[in-house]
């Protein structure tokens, strides 16, 4: 290992104890174990001087990346876990509602459901009280009947107003002399 240290742009003079250490340097090297001078590290002293920043400043995440097995990752994550961390409210905020809705197939869906068994606990008798489909029934009932009594009413006054001309002819009565309704109930002025 050669190093020329400068001054002024000119190499610098080594002087005689520069030289020997140089090239005892190299023997050393040469003759040492690398692992027995590791052993008398102290690792934590040696940590402790790394500049962390710096350090990973050099490193490419790209590459790291490349190196990562995702599967082996994704086993090691614990799905219950995560979903503890999940703040469902964040994430529901964040869900477009009509597109969505938009990616629903409604006929499928209906077409998976079992009315049966969804109608299953439900007490009918209560949900039709509830809608008012009795008083429904009876309104509609009472207003049949009514526009039947109605009618019945109209044929039986025509029928009457025919049978009263009738006898009124075969008896030789004035239609003019004839009184507009019974005495009690017809007004006195008209």
């Amino acid at each position: 290992m050669k190093t020329e240290d400068t001054q002024n742009g000119k190499p610098k003079s080594r002087g005689p104890i520069a030289r020997v250490t140089q090239a005892v340097t190299g023997r050393v090297v040469e003759t040492i174990d690398p692992d027995t001078v590791l052993d008398h590290i102290d690792i934590e002293h040696l940590l402790d001087r790394i500049d962390v920043n710096r350090l990973l400043d050099r490193i490419d995440p790209d590459r790291l990346l490349d190196r990562v097995d995702a599967n082996a990752l994704l086993d090691r994550v614990s799905v219950d876990d995560l979903l503890s961390r999940v703040d469902v409210n964040v994430l529901l905020d964040k869900v477009d509602i009509d597109r969505l809705l938009n990616r629903v197939d409604v006929n499928k869906l209906v077409d998976r459901v079992d009315i049966d068994a969804a109608l299953e606990g439900v007490d009918l008798e209560a949900a039709v009280r509830r809608a008012g489909v009795p008083e429904i029934v009876a309104e509609s009932t009472s207003q049949l009947t009514g526009s039947a009594i109605d009618l019945g009413r109209r044929q039986l006054v025509g029928l009457d107003v025919v049978v009263d001309r009738l006898v009124n002819r075969l008896m030789r009565r004035d239609p003019g002399e004839q009184p507009v309704g019974p005495p009690l109930l017809v007004a006195e002025n008209g």
